[in-house]
């Protein structure tokens, strides 16, 4: 009867045993789940750097400058490419948006306002910018351009990219970088956005 039962000690040095497996499978899962998955990271953040408290502090400048003069365009301006710089795009948008105010037909914080609109993934109302920007200078190809873009790959509207992307062409400006993209754009009409 006592062959066929386990004792005390063995059933302990079984169990013991057991664990220590348990916790190594566990570990050794872990640590492959950790290699399959590296985009798993603990952020740490250190103290700011000398340039971001220059920047905090120029940005608390000029706000104080705003609050005291809300039409300074200047200052509204200085914060709006700070809080690009940040790429804290709606902010940005906001303080391009009084300068827009005060500027209507600034050309600067029309390009911006588009830009900062596309980057938050608004691109009709980006678009609106860029149109408006055309309107003060209808051979404005960084804007033609960014229309094209917007039109072929977010606003699904091919005939109308490729409208500007022509109209490109026919003022012909001396960028060979610029021509080349456009002509890529052209012979590429149903093709998905390069990063």
């Amino acid at each position: 009867m006592s062959n066929s039962l386990i004792s005390p000690g063995t059933m302990q040095k079984s169990v013991a045993f057991l664990a220590i497996v348990c916790l190594a499978v566990i570990f050794l899962s872990s640590l492959w789940s950790r290699v399959q998955n590296p985009s798993i990271t603990v952020e740490t953040r250190s103290a700011p750097s000398a340039e971001e408290q220059a920047m905090m502090a120029d940005v608390s400048k000029l706000m104080a400058e705003v609050e005291r003069n809300p039409e300074n365009v200047e200052a509204l301006t200085e914060l709006a490419h700070i809080f690009m710089l940040m790429q804290a795009w709606e902010r940005s948008y906001t303080f391009w948006k009084r300068v827009l105010v005060f500027e209507p037909e600034n050309k600067l914080a029309l390009n911006q306002a588009g830009f900062t609109l596309f980057q938050q993934e608004r691109y009709s109302e980006a678009a609106e910018f860029f149109k408006a920007l055309l309107q003060l200078d209808e051979q404005s190809y960084r804007s033609l351009f960014n229309l094209g873009i917007i039109f072929k790959y977010y606003l699904d509207d091919q005939d109308k990219a490729e409208a500007y992307f022509q109209k490109i062409l026919e003022f012909g400006p001396e960028d060979p970088q610029l021509i080349e993209r456009v002509m890529r754009e052209l012979d590429n009409p149903g093709a998905e956005l390069d990063d």
